[in-house]
């Protein structure tokens, strides 16, 4: 039997075993999934534990998905543009990153209803972060027509922001509060860098908040409108690692529907 795993820090929360485990029940695979906390700089020690062939595939999640590009031996486009990895699968040289984050997104966006996108002021669009997670957001929103700021904490990873998405502007944190004059939010910083924002009362225009933990998150407590979460972002970005753990094609709409109504 093959076995898969979602490996980070904290991962007691993960719902990722829930979704796996009941698409292999659905399509009768035969595989199990599980979940193991591995902290940052453990991945290398994890993985030579781990080197039976009954390991096909790991998910990674904070804070692997950067150290996790030091232990593939290929990369997929996406993460060689994201310069990030969520997704390890076993091939024959080692493990093959990719990162389908940037599916998640670009499934999400495309599912921005036309009426949501006419109540909006105008086509800008802010960032909160600017880790693996907000640079797959960057790839999927290439040559999408917004106008798109990015808020960041350390000039160290600008280089990478740049690199997935060369058409934005960067924004110091300590500007944040106006990522909230935007008309579509896209968090993707951790909750202790949404602390440090000022509380706002309210956000009139249409947030994708990445995290789903703690439920619900601060963001979603202040939107008026319509959201997606991270339980969205997990469920689509699942779908397509299925597809790259098992090399076949699924009907994305509706089983996302279902997979949805498990969370």
């Amino acid at each position: 039997m093959s076995r898969y795993a979602v490996l980070g820090s904290p991962i007691e929360h993960s719902l990722s075993p829930a979704l796996h485990n009941f698409l292999y029940r659905k399509l009768a695979v035969t595989a199990a999934y599980e979940r193991f906390e591995v902290k940052q700089g453990e991945l290398g020690n994890f993985l030579d534990k781990h080197r039976s062939n009954e390991w096909q595939g790991f998910s990674l999640t904070m804070p692997l998905k950067e150290e996790g590009l030091r232990h593939c031996e290929s990369l997929a486009r996406e993460a060689i543009e994201t310069n990030s990895v969520n997704t390890l699968k076993r091939e024959q040289n080692g493990w093959m990153g990719y990162n389908t984050d940037v599916f998640g997104f670009k499934f999400l966006l495309e599912r921005i209803s036309e009426t949501s996108l006419a109540q909006v002021k105008n086509r800008s669009l802010a960032i909160l972060g600017a880790g693996g997670t907000a640079r797959a957001a960057l790839v999927a929103l290439r040559d999408s027509g917004w106008e798109i700021r990015v808020f960041r904490r350390s000039i160290e990873r600008d280089q990478s922001l740049v690199r997935a998405n060369p058409d934005i502007e960067i924004v110091d944190w300590s500007e944040s509060s106006s990522a909230f004059d935007s008309s579509l939010l896209i968090n993707c910083a951790p909750i202790d860098a949404m602390k440090s924002i000022p509380r706002v009362s309210s956000f009139t225009g249409v947030l994708f908040d990445s995290l789903y933990n703690p439920w619900p998150t601060p963001l979603m407590e202040v939107a008026t409108a319509n959201f997606f979460s991270g339980k969205d972002l997990l469920v689509a970005q699942a779908m397509r690692q299925f597809e790259i753990f098992f090399d076949c094609s699924l009907d994305y709409v509706p089983l996302f529907t279902e997979l949805r109504a498990l969370l």
